[in-house]
């Protein structure tokens, strides 16, 4: 992926006014490592401006009667470069597997958008230490049926569960040490080097302390994606 790069998750949040004066917040900014993933009704303002694009959720068929569904086709129209797979939203509310996930980020690298796999484990998870566990069955049983020219395309992003709008963080080294053994599992069982990006309560206020971890590629960023000022001092700290 190169250098590290912010993506921001924005959710279901924001109107169309509120779209319209973030993106002018940017304007004549070069922003080459920062990826907007809006709601995805909002693609058509962004696509006017120069920041590149995500999308939060995407369809595995090209076309077809599934209503309220996005293809990647209908992505790309929109100059989507990226498709957050996994979330666990989509995985807590709305009840997705790990079979749609796979068929998903195959589809995505058929279109040639790279995705940003989640994986994460709860809180209850986190305190019985199993966390290599769980994340190691999830990465296996997305990606162990998954094209090899896609594993080559693929973002991971870790994102514990119980960190996510709770404004509670793992320390350091803990990010650290799961995020080298997610890239060696990843590199032991399927022979690719992938970047892992680190999400979970990423704010302003910690970004410089996260930032110092060595092996991070890069941070989804939810709630505070949606403020452009937040994202902007982020911004700054993660290029210099």
């Amino acid at each position: 992926m190169g250098n590290k790069k912010i993506f921001a998750n924005q959710k279901m949040y924001m109107t169309k006014s509120e779209v319209e004066t973030f993106i002018q917040a940017f304007h004549n900014q070069p922003m080459d490592h920062l990826v907007i993933c809006p709601t995805a009704l909002y693609l058509p303002l962004f696509q006017q401006s120069h920041l590149q694009l995500g999308i939060q959720n995407i369809f595995y068929e090209d076309t077809g009667a599934y209503t309220g569904e996005i293809s990647p086709v209908q992505a790309k129209d929109y100059q989507v470069s990226y498709a957050i797979i996994g979330h666990s939203e989509r995985r807590m509310i709305f009840h997705e597997s790990n079979e749609l996930f796979q068929k998903k980020v195959d589809a995505c690298v058929k279109h040639d958008i790279k995705p940003i796999f989640c994986i994460g484990e709860t809180k209850e998870q986190y305190d019985m230490q199993k966390t290599n566990q769980i994340l190691k069955r999830q990465i296996f049983d997305v990606l162990k049926n998954v094209k090899k020219e896609a594993l080559g395309e693929l973002i991971i992003a870790y994102e514990p569960l119980w960190a996510i709008g709770t404004g509670l963080v793992p320390s350091n080294e803990e990010i650290k040490r799961i995020t080298e053994y997610i890239k060696s599992i990843i590199y032991q069982t399927f022979h690719v080097s992938v970047p892992v990006l680190y999400g979970g309560s990423v704010n302003e206020k910690n970004i410089e302390s996260l930032n110092q971890i060595p092996n991070i590629d890069g941070f989804l960023v939810g709630g505070a994606s949606t403020d452009s000022s937040k994202i902007l001092k982020m911004y700054e700290v993660v290029v210099s």
